[in-house]
């Protein structure tokens, strides 16, 4: 049976899955391609040019094989679950974003691949720090990474310069990154001293660029692995939700309507950051990558008004600094015809040629350790991949396990009540306590 005409069988009534997949021609090809095979992979479209090449070298690697390519459109994470659901509709390779991973684990859809990366030589050259965002609950690998990123400070060297803050800036704690937007605000009110995500129409960036960024800085946990908890620490708790309180209270942050634009990760990086509209914005190394040749609004000499720094720990207390992680990765469903060579096709999309074009073509930061040290990709116009990779050493992976995405949609409405005003510190905790209880149960959270 055909693939697309399957999928599109299974999604019908519903408008909004209807353009889950494009063009190919399905399992129907494999009876009918002469001596070879057909290898479905799916991939959400803003990657259409990298997976156009991957097509064209696997195919000319692997004679007799045709790649055929799955675009998804919005919603990708849906769509792609539900195409996993069955072996009519499965792809061979599919793109995990390790925010959802542990669900499709925990679903039944993706294969385990200890065998595979046990037995390839290059797995060693992938960071370890990438790979913890790709286990499962049960310790197994689901996914072999390829686009990873970190958060950190970025700051506008010339208006710090203006307030008089002294640049390099190297702050040790929260409290000089605050000093620093007190003085920004005083030297000039037109200017948004500290942009953090913190309204639910940002969704994931507000759990994870801000709450964990700056939780994780506490030096407690979310979840507890050993006990296999969610975790209240309500002094690290209290102190997270005050920052976010200080910075918006206290005209230190932007406006809620501004806060609140489901659009503003675009806004600052075309607007606001090339306008000397904000002095400081928590956010990934990415962000440079929109200023490049050939994006919506280059800015090629970016980086001689952006720094991008590591955010610092509470106190200072080691390691010093944190950050986030998150990123994308292959996996295999396990309803997939062709894993064998689902596997050759992951092995050559990471290999060090192909994981160069990829950062050299979309700005992101690599995962291989020895992409990491290469010149070409260290030197990439309007990049910080040196800092960004200095700053892995100190990252963090959400936790992955099945409730995560739940629990991540309750922090971000915990977060803008804080940011709102609607909340105090201590109010927002145990708002968090009674939502966490609501979804994963009592027995399933500890105090410390």
């Amino acid at each position: 049976m055909n693939k697309q005409k399957t999928l599109i069988g299974l999604l019908i009534g519903s408008a909004l899955l209807l353009a889950a997949c494009g063009g190919g021609s399905g399992s129907d090809q494999q009876d009918n391609t002469e001596g070879g095979k057909v290898l479905q992979v799916s991939y959400p479209s803003w990657w259409e040019d990298w997976f156009k090449d991957l097509e064209k070298d696997f195919e000319a690697a692997n004679e007799g094989v045709d790649v055929e390519l799955i675009p998804l459109y919005d919603d990708t994470t849906t769509k792609q679950a539900i195409m996993m659901q069955s072996k009519d509709t499965a792809p061979d390779v599919a793109i995990e974003d390790t925010f959802i991973l542990n669900s499709d684990v925990n679903a039944g859809y993706l294969s385990s691949l200890d065998d595979f990366v046990n037995n390839w030589d290059d797995w060693s050259n992938i960071e370890e720090t990438t790979k913890e965002g790709v286990k499962g609950e049960d310790g197994s690998i689901y996914g072999v990474p390829f686009s990873t990123d970190v958060q950190g400070l970025w700051y506008d060297k010339k208006i710090f310069d203006q307030a008089g803050i002294s640049v390099p800036f190297e702050p040790t704690n929260w409290q000089d990154i605050l000093d620093a937007a007190e003085k920004v605000h005083a030297a000039n009110k037109e200017t948004i001293p500290l942009f953090l995500y913190a309204t639910k129409s940002t969704g994931e960036a507000t759990s994870m660029r801000t709450f964990q960024v700056l939780y994780s800085g506490t030096g407690s946990e979310l979840y507890d692995w050993e006990a296999g908890k969610w975790v209240i620490d309500e002094n690290a708790l209290t102190d997270t939700f005050t920052f976010i309180q200080d910075v918006y209270q206290n005209d230190l942050g932007p406006s809620m309507s501004v806060a609140s634009n489901s659009q503003i990760g675009t806004m600052l990086a075309e607007d606001y950051m090339q306008n000397g509209g904000v002095a400081m914005v928590i956010d990934g190394n990415w962000v440079s990558g929109s200023w490049r040749e050939g994006r919506a609004k280059p800015w090629l000499d970016a980086l001689d008004t952006w720094d991008f720094i590591p955010f610092p720990t509470q106190t200072g207390k080691d390691p010093k600094y944190t950050s986030m992680s998150g990123g994308w990765a292959f996996s295999i469903p396990k309803q997939a015809d062709n894993k064998a060579l689902a596997e050759k096709f992951i092995q050559m999309a990471v290999d060090e040629e192909h994981q160069l074009g990829y950062v050299t073509q979309t700005g992101d930061m690599t995962v291989r350790t020895d992409v990491a040290k290469n010149e070409e990709y260290l030197n990439q116009p309007v990049s910080n991949y040196k800092e960004a990779g200095e700053i892995l050493q100190y990252s963090h992976f959400r936790p992955a396990v099945d409730d995560y995405p739940t629990v991540s949609t309750h922090i971000q409405e915990v977060v803008e009540s804080v940011a709102s005003g609607n909340a105090t510190p201590e109010q927002a905790v145990k708002a968090y306590h009674a939502g966490l209880e609501r979804i994963v149960g009592a027995d399933n959270i500890m105090k410390k």
